[in-house]
């Protein structure tokens, strides 16, 4: 049975590069190609593939809430994400919401095939220039984290103004962002405060490098 694979991606040349290299694997069918998050939900529902391959910067819906959606349209569905360089917090936040495989534009196909097959057998890949421990410190003990530290105390909305304020985003940059009102994150940050035991944000920063949420600087 041939690995049916969706390739998602905002630049045709890109999807067709990969399509005639894929197309070349005898164990691998490309089923769909989408260029923008809500077509690449959709396709998902239809089409049900077992692999996406996803450049998360695409229009509409971006970033984790994509992966998310995709994970919602079809949990079977598994997620590489094929994308540029990033910080060691967004392939965090892409392996935590459901990304089994994160492989840079810059790798050779040869990596782009060993996520694909990875990712099918439920196993992790990621591309040798992103750092090892990620997968040993946030994914693979990701479980005993959430319940033995404070982080596994708060909402995924208090996760996420968490980790702006530990990256030295004010509270009105905050509400922009999310889209909420600079009370609402004002009450979030309390809520943080109070669950997290954190004195105050030099705390909650130090707190934030050290389970992983945010790079050293």
């Amino acid at each position: 049975m041939k690995i049916k694979v969706q390739l998602a991606d905002n630049q045709l040349v890109v999807r067709q590069g990969i399509q005639c290299l894929l197309t070349r694997e005898k164990d691998i069918d490309v089923v769909a190609e989408t260029s923008d998050g809500i077509e690449t939900v959709e396709a998902v529902k239809k089409t049900n593939p077992d692999i996406v391959l996803l450049e998360p910067a695409l229009p509409g819906v971006a970033g984790v809430d994509l992966i998310r959606m995709v994970k919602e349209a079809n949990s079977r569905t598994e997620i590489v994400v094929l994308t540029t360089p990033q910080k060691k917090a967004h392939v965090r936040d892409a392996l935590q919401v459901g990304a089994l495989g994160y492989v840079l534009k810059t790798s050779a196909i040869a990596e782009v095939l060993a996520a694909i097959r990875a990712a099918y057998q439920k196993g992790y890949y990621l591309s040798p220039e992103i750092s090892a421990d990620i997968i040993d410190t946030f994914v693979k003990k990701r479980g005993i984290e959430s319940e033995t530290t404070g982080y596994g105390k708060i909402s995924k909305r208090e996760r996420q103004v968490f980790r702006l304020i530990a990256e030295g985003a004010t509270t009105d940059e905050i509400a922009e962002e999310l889209k909420i009102s600079p009370k609402t994150v004002a009450k979030h940050r309390m809520n943080i405060m109070e669950k997290m035991e954190l004195k105050n944000v030099a705390s909650l920063v130090h707190y934030a490098v050290k389970i992983g949420v945010i790079d050293p600087y």
